[in-house]
């Protein structure tokens, strides 16, 4: 065996480790995923009493894909869980959490993404485009901030577009129901896929993300009505507390 083949079959051996340990650390991570979010599941169940309303039945979207969502509350990211419970769901979290190795051990085990809110930096674009080229699903608050308690929906940042549009995924819109008091349950309603690509192909201009931005909202903002007309009440609530 010459000196060039023994180094191309090094090479190749030392890609199937890299592989092996890729597997092998994945293996461990859904493990993890997956035992805090069965142990957690009766006490969410409980707390929460999480309903999922389906305007447009069922999201039978396979693969990869991008969930936008309002943000009224710290714990949205608990009822997106459970608003996609078959599938395991990645989120974005900011780098402050990750500040001990305890907490990057736990965060990293419930697929959390870490991010500078502050300066968000193309490392953190790279690995959210990474997992949903690679069939997964990231969930994402294109608001920016938390508008706790409120039920309007803020504007949307362009940036859930570019990420969804560069991996070539489709946006499924989510509206979160901020809860009128701390005993009501949560209510989720699940809007239609939207393929941004179709929409503004493959290199989009600024206005172009703008306007599907816009779009996004306006579905958004369509899945609220919604959760209106089955809870008419909570709209009678908020203009209560407008008024007062």
């Amino acid at each position: 065996m010459n000196t060039e083949t023994r180094s191309v079959s090094s090479t190749k051996e030392t890609k199937n480790n890299k592989n092996k340990k890729k597997k092998k650390k994945e293996r461990l991570n859904n493990f993890a995923y997956d035992f805090v979010k069965v142990t957690g599941a009766i006490p969410t169940v409980i707390a929460l009493r999480p309903r999922i309303l389906k305007p447009y039945g069922r999201c039978k979207v396979k693969g990869g894909f991008l969930i936008s969502a309002n943000h009224c509350s710290f714990i949205d990211p608990i009822v997106i869980l459970c608003s996609f419970w078959s599938r395991r769901v990645y989120s974005l979290a900011t780098k402050d959490l990750f500040s001990t190795k305890l907490k990057a051990f736990f965060f990293n085990c419930v697929n959390c993404i870490p991010v500078d809110k502050e300066n968000f930096s193309l490392n953190s674009f790279h690995a959210v485009v990474k997992r949903l080229k690679g069939g997964k699903v990231v969930a994402i608050f294109p608001e920016g901030q938390v508008t706790v308690g409120s039920a309007d929906v803020g504007a949307f940042k362009s940036g859930a577009i570019l990420m969804a549009n560069t991996a070539n995924v489709p946006i499924v819109p989510l509206y979160l129901a901020p809860p009128r008091k701390w005993y009501h349950r949560r209510v989720a309603v699940l809007g239609s896929p939207v393929n941004v690509r179709e929409m503004c192909g493959l290199r989009p201009s600024v206005t172009e993300l703008d306007e599907v931005s816009k779009y996004l909202h306006e579905r958004e903002n369509e899945l609220k009505e919604f959760y209106y007309s089955k809870y008419p009440e909570a709209r009678s609530s908020e203009k209560s507390t407008e008024d007062a």
